[in-house]
């Protein structure tokens, strides 16, 4: 496999971040997915159509790229009225990508970006029953709180 790159989203990603959406959704809801209306899954989906441009102006969303097709994302913004904090809305890997460290690589480019920024946390909610999630969130020095919700705080 091909070096891995990651950039911030542009608005021109959306068909491949809406593909690896789908593909870990789907994943996630196992056969249960299949049996879920379009109207359904579009809410279970975190790269909806309406939402997206406003996902690529906050400045810390990103994408990895992989010979040349999207393989992961992750959707973070500035958390108003508490200034001072990023929220991670979703991070996603190709399943055939899962586990080759391109979730870590997500997040230090919002590590970067936020520091960059003058943030000084990082949170994220984390479901319990996914065990890859805790241990990516652990890996990138989050510490966890109620195995729910993750906090990096910023240097």
């Amino acid at each position: 496999m091909g070096k891995v790159e990651i950039r911030e989203m542009q608005q021109n990603d959306y068909a491949g971040v809406r593909t690896v959406d789908e593909l870990t959704q789907k994943q996630y809801h196992g056969i249960d997915w299949d049996r879920l209306s379009k109207e359904e899954k579009e809410l279970c989906l975190k790269s909806r159509a309406s939402e997206f441009e406003l996902n690529v102006k906050t400045g810390y969303c990103y994408v990895a790229i992989r010979e040349g097709k999207i393989v992961g994302f992750v959707l973070a913004q500035e958390t108003l009225p508490f200034c001072g904090t990023i929220y991670i809305r979703h991070i996603a890997i190709d399943p055939d990508y899962q586990g080759s460290g391109i979730g870590p690589q997500l997040y230090e480019a919002v590590i970067k970006r936020a520091k960059e920024t003058g943030m000084k946390r990082i949170t994220s909610l984390i479901n319990p029953d996914n065990p890859p999630s805790l241990k990516l969130h652990e890996k990138t020095g989050f510490e966890l709180i109620d195995r729910k919700e993750a906090v990096l705080w910023l240097r």
